[in-house]
């Protein structure tokens, strides 16, 4: 039996834990080795991991923060209208919502401006400083975006308005002249803020202006759109992220906005405490929808307005653009497929596809796509409006794909973004050069490296062990998101006990380790399996909410067939294991030597340093084996 899916060509099993290196704490022994395995230091760093200390004063750590907020809190003073300029996805639209329910809920004129994704495309433009000027004002906060704006920039310096630049995109190397920068770039050495996504500088600017009016921010959805907007960003879950996460996240559910909580109750998730995953895979999708297809400014007023008529009509609005983009996606994913197969045919190591009849807004959804079944990185081309093209590219996580990009440039109208995720604009004419060049960049990046799709669970672990108590102090090392992934469990040899299919492709399994059983999910599985079938399986550890009743089920990430010999690798040599009659653990190497766990020390011809390795080895094979954690 194959694994589930083909891409997945190996699993990279977690080495031992020594268990002096285990703490008499209250944190379950195998979520101890979880961490462990993840570098954190569990005497040290164990009671700030679970309880994040207060964040220090962010003026002491953003310069330029103390002057941005006393402009703004002067015109409100002053009754001056104050322009946000926000982009176009969930973090830029998550950002604009922020400020300006914060700003108006201390009195200030307030008025969101999001460019067009298909008209303007991303960030600050020139067209949207005139339209601010000719409404006569003199004060713009952009957020999400700003800091590559160049002529944006001038043309607001030329009309005399006040640019105050929130932002975490790169700082570019020009000089440029606005009246002040909130940036994570220009923060301390470890400091906490250096994670931040767009909604985090905006969160910290607003909590900012709130202290200095006595304004309680908790009297407001700051807190909510903070978490929703950094989880759909992928920033990283540490420093502030975490700790306002872990404070924020189980409070969604009781927001007062109406706005939030209609979508909530849509998504059929508003009586269960919100996590990272339901904003990731349900919330922030529906946020970037809008964003893609439809106009953003629909979020913003959904969760701005107090109307329950207009709110839902507003939430109405919402889920029917949702179910567009995905019905448009779907067609533009099918085509994407016969191309990219045809790539992957001829061994291209970067698959660069272009259609100029793909709508714009969905390019990145297809190219993550693309990724996922090919693991390669993908640039995904459509025609703008403005009659160049518009890319989007994902990394498979090996590839640094904003600095192919940058190696690129000459052959760019512009691009920016990240390792993970970057989008250009080119002409025509140069779209074949760029594919080459990606593809040379690729082979040469890739050359000597196995990028095969692989998994790492973090540990292995029996059914009996998985319960209520076990699934709260999982919790406890969340939320979990990038740079803190959700800890992958394995578990050796499950039978199947049932097996039904459901609409989609899916499998709802029970499964039964000869511990115990428990009920699991395997999303658009391909592969034949039968009741009595015994596998090995990978997967996440959630909550099932059905019938207001909640119940631990697995989320299976890979399935494979149960061996009971095997395959170890350990430094460059292959070893045999497996458990004999007498229970105990057999390694075998390539000349037929076998040593057995219940008397490895018995033999008087080892030296120490023999002996050490053989008691490495053995500890290898428990992990690999299922004897340990």
């Amino acid at each position: 039996m194959k694994t589930d899916n083909d891409q997945v060509i190996r699993w990279i099993l977690p080495k031992p834990i020594n268990e002096n290196e285990l703490v008499n704490v209250n944190l379950n022994i195998i979520l101890q080795k979880v961490l462990i395995r993840r570098g954190i230091d569990l005497d040290d760093e164990l009671d700030e991991y679970l309880t994040p200390s207060e964040l220090p004063n962010p003026e002491e750590h953003f310069d330029e923060l103390s002057k941005a907020s006393h402009r703004i809190i002067e015109a409100c003073n002053r009754n001056e209208k104050i322009a946000v300029c926000g982009d176009y996805d969930a973090d830029g639209i998550t950002s604009t919502t922020l400020l300006v329910e914060i700003l108006s809920l201390l009195g200030a004129r307030v008025d969101s401006f999001i460019p067009s994704r298909q008209e303007q495309g991303y960030g600050l433009n020139p067209t949207m400083i005139n339209e601010i000027h000719n409404q006569n004002i003199r004060l713009i906060i952009t957020v999400d975006n700003g800091i590559s704006a160049f002529d944006a920039i001038k043309k607001s310096n030329e009309l005399g308005i006040d640019l105050i630049i929130t932002d975490h995109h790169k700082i570019p190397k020009k000089n440029l002249s606005y009246h002040s920068l909130i940036h994570p770039e220009k923060t301390p050495t470890n400091s906490p803020y250096k994670y931040l996504a767009g909604v985090g500088i905006a969160y910290v600017l607003a909590i900012n202006i709130c202290k200095k009016l006595n304004f309680d921010i908790n009297n407001s959805s700051a807190n909510s759109l903070l978490c929703i907007g950094t989880i759909a960003d992928m920033a990283p879950l540490k420093g502030a992220n975490r700790k306002w996460l872990k404070e924020y996240l189980p409070r969604i559910n009781k927001s007062t906005n109406r706005g939030i909580i209609s979508i909530l109750k849509r998504l059929y998730i508003n009586k269960k405490e919100i996590t990272s995953e339901d904003i990731g895979y349900k919330i922030a999708p529906l946020i970037n929808a809008v964003g893609r297809i439809g106009d953003p400014k629909i979020i913003v007023d959904l969760f701005t307005i107090g109307s329950k008529s207009k709110i839902e009509r507003l939430t109405n609005d919402c889920f029917e653009i949702s179910k567009d983009r995905k019905r448009i996606t779907a067609l533009i994913e099918q085509e994407a497929l016969v191309m990219a197969l045809d790539e992957y045919k001829y061994d291209r190591k970067f698959l660069v596809l272009t259609n100029k009849d793909w709508h714009s807004g969905i390019i990145g959804i297809v190219a993550s796509r693309m990724v996922d079944k090919f693991n390669l990185p993908t640039a995904i081309i459509a025609k703008a409006k403005d009659g160049n093209y518009r890319g989007s590219v994902r990394s498979n996580k090996i590839l640094n794909v904003n600095q192919a990009l940058e190696e690129c440039s000459d052959l760019l109208i512009a691009y920016g973004g990240h390792s993970a995720a970057a989008g250009f604009s080119i002409k025509e004419k140069n779209i074949s050069k760029l594919k080459e060049k990606l593809i040379t960049i690729a082979e040469r990046e890739f050359a000597n490296l196995d990028i095969s799709k692989t998994i790492n669970p973090d540990a292995h672990i029996n059914f009996n062990e998985i319960d209520d108590n076990f699934y709260d102090q999982l919790n406890l090392i969340g939320p979990f998101g990038i740079m803190n992934p959700t800890p992958i469990f394995w578990t050796r040899k499950c039978r199947i006990v049932k097996i039904n299919k459901l609409r989609g492709g899916h499998l709802k399994i029970t499964l039964n380790d000869g511990k115990s059983s428990i009920q699991a999910l395997k999303w658009k599985s391909s592969l034949n399996l039968k009741v009595n079938d015994v596998v090995d399986i990978a997967f996440y550890i959630e909550t099932n909410y059905w019938n207001n009743s909640k119940s631990i089920q697995l989320n299976i990430l890979d399935i494979k067939s149960h061996q009971n010999i095997i395959n170890l690798q350990l430094h460059k040599r292959n070893y045999i294991c497996q458990i004999n009659e007498k229970d105990c653990i057999q390694v075998t190497n390539s000349l037929g030597q076998s040593i057995y766990s219940d008397r490895y020390t018995e033999s008087q011809n080892m030296n120490i340093k023999q002996k050490l390795f053989i008691k490495k080895i053995l500890t290898f094979a428990e992990i690999a084996l299922g004897k340990a954690a």
